[in-house]
């Protein structure tokens, strides 16, 4: 029996996701410089250290935007106008014992230059390579967003340094990423339908998978593989399963409990590609079918979703969507039951920045996810899009090949288990 399952298996063979040229990140950062008015500038990596001997360092998703490195301890400084050196990028130095156990790092080199597309590339303290070449500027600004009201960002400290050593004026431009993220560029959105497109094959594996008897960790075993098999780098988040009285827990995590005939499944889980987020959520049944207190339900979710839907018109919100979603699940008779926002941003991070009180702009992307939890009950209903605003108001349901309405979601499920 052994040597017949090994013989029917077909291992996957996906391919990594291409990098994004150095163009791309060069022109974000032209872009970044426009708007410092003439100030230096300084980031520095955030990007948590791996807490295991071989977990993969990630950088933040801020510099991984300006500059497509994923190494600890590096800066990025921008001087609009100098007149040959405006982007300059330095690394940490070279450890040849430490690069033994976590590879070889790339020695500075015209090559190295080009790859990361800056015009000056060395090794050492970004900080106080800002006092060095700031004075021609007659003000340096902070673009690090803020992360609470106690900043300790050692780029923060280092450009307000720069500023009272050399009395130079300090500008804050603090919201200027988030504003140029917000907006996603075609390279982008590309690398997010790839993540969509293996996602889609990891719920197609739930589909046929949520069956009495199986676990909620079996659905999650399954849909994964069902990821990485389509080419997913990563997943977006931990993730989701909850049947039964689990489904009305937003952020479910055990994934312990044994599926029964009659229990519905939300599953909240997508893939990763080329660090770019997808997020989906379904509510798959159990046996095949929603009784009518599920579908009554089930009906009331996909109705917020297409109000929602319709709400997205030229100048509209992030506040405009959520009003419009609260309000059909108030015709509906289920706002008490909804505990979370409609949806949220979606890019480098499954839940990225943006602006929730000014109008979408196109390159937007966000998700759509009412959910009705009725603990009491035993069951939640959860259903979860992602859409990209495109110009003039209208927009792209990015996820459209995914089953929505209640019929083709049973329907999905029918030809999953044949």
């Amino acid at each position: 029996m052994l040597i017949a399952l090994l013989v029917a298996f077909t291992h996957p063979n996906p391919q990594p996701p291409p990098d994004l040229p150095p163009s791309v990140y060069r022109e974000r950062r032209e872009k970044v410089m426009k708007e410092l008015g003439g100030c230096a500038a300084a980031i520095a990596a955030q990007g948590a250290e791996p807490p295991g001997p071989v977990t993969e360092f990630r950088q933040d998703d801020d510099f991984f935007w300006l500059t497509g490195l994923s190494e600890p301890k590096a800066w990025l400084l921008l001087f609009p106008r100098a007149k040959y050196r405006r982007q300059v990028l330095y690394l940490k130095a070279r450890d040849p014992e430490l690069e033994q156990w976590t590879g070889r790092r790339e020695p500075i080199s015209p090559a190295l230059k080009s790859q990361y597309g800056v015009d000056y590339i060395r090794r050492g303290d970004g900080g106080e390579a800002l006092l060095a070449s700031a004075p021609p500027h007659e003000c340096v600004a902070i673009i690090a967003p803020p992360g609470d009201l106690k900043d300790e960002r050692n780029d923060v400290k280092a450009v307000r340094q720069a500023a009272s050593a050399l009395g130079l004026k300090l500008v804050y431009k603090r919201d200027l990423l988030v504003r140029l993220r917000e907006a996603h560029g075609p390279e982008e959105v590309a690398l997010m339908e790839q993540a969509i497109a293996a996602t889609r094959a990891g719920h197609e594996a739930a589909a046929r998978s949520t069956v009495a008897g199986a676990s909620e960790r079996d659905v999650q075993t399954q849909m994964e593989f069902g990821f990485f098999g389509a080419g997913a780098t990563g997943l977006s988040y931990g993730p989701i399963v909850g049947s039964g009285e689990n489904g009305a827990v937003l952020h479910w995590g055990k994934n312990s409990r044994i599926l029964k005939d009659g229990d519905i499944v939300v599953i909240d889980s997508a893939a990763e590609y080329g660090r770019y987020a997808a997020d989906v959520t379904r509510t798959y049944p159990v046996s095949g079918k929603f009784n009518e207190e599920q579908a009554k339900v089930y009906r009331a979710v996909y109705q917020a979703q297409e109000d929602v839907l319709a709400a997205i018109k030229p100048g509209a919100a992030m506040v405009d969507l959520q009003e419009a979603c609260e309000q059909s699940l108030k015709r509906s008779g289920y706002l008490e039951k909804f505990i979370h926002g409609f949806g949220h941003f979606i890019g480098l991070n499954v839940h990225d920045v943006g602006f929730s009180g000014t109008p979408l702009p196109p390159g937007a992307i966000f998700t759509v996810e009412p959910g009705i939890y009725l603990p009491e009950r035993g069951f939640g209903v959860r259903i979860e899009d992602e859409v990209l605003i495109l110009p003039n108001g209208k927009w792209k349901l990015l996820t459209a090949n995914f089953p929505r309405k209640l019929e083709d979601v049973e329907a999905w499920v029918a030809r999953a288990r044949r």
